[in-house]
């Protein structure tokens, strides 16, 4: 008996952590100058700015900043109805920020779209990006809606500096 409990409780620790459904997978690829190249993978809120650092790609003024990110539907036999999916890339004070950035505000590019994820489906997008103004932005995808205790996200920090039309 004593034996089952030890096992039991063993079981509940080690394996506890994946026992949560996870219902999304995201790759977030973005590429400054020269190939230079940044790639976050799936992340989770609570809290808003996830558990793990976010890497950070740095740029100049006016360089083409490629991004393509792709969101799957990992649970093999469940459709996740009415998800949203959040894109934006958005101004932030510094790297790292815990705060999300006020979406009212200083806002490059932002996209939602809701949709039924079938098991194993995916949407993603390609976009080409330049920014004008030096600063730190923050590029992320994020599911929303999910019907979950959690969502999922990937983001990466963009440092652009320097000054328009100077090196």
């Amino acid at each position: 008996m004593l034996r089952s409990i030890v096992l039991a409780t063993l079981g509940l620790t080690c394996f506890g952590p994946w026992a949560r459904a996870e219902h999304a997978k995201i790759h977030l690829d973005v590429t400054g100058p020269g190939n230079t190249k940044q790639t976050a993978f799936v992340d989770q809120t609570p809290p808003e700015s996830g558990k793990n650092p976010r890497p950070v790609l740095k740029a100049k003024v006016g360089d083409p900043i490629r991004i393509e990110w792709v969101m799957t539907n990992v649970y093999p036999h469940k459709t996740l109805e009415n998800v949203v999916v959040h894109f934006f890339i958005a101004r932030q004070d510094k790297v790292g920020q815990k705060d999300l950035p006020d979406l009212s505000g200083d806002v490059v590019l932002e996209t939602a779209f809701d949709m039924d994820f079938k098991p194993g489906s995916k949407a993603g997008q390609r976009n080409t990006v330049r920014i004008d103004t030096p600063g730190v932005y923050l590029i992320r995808v994020e599911s929303k809606q999910t019907q979950s205790d959690h969502e999922h996200f990937s983001a990466v920090d963009l440092v652009i500096e320097g000054n328009k039309g100077k090196p």
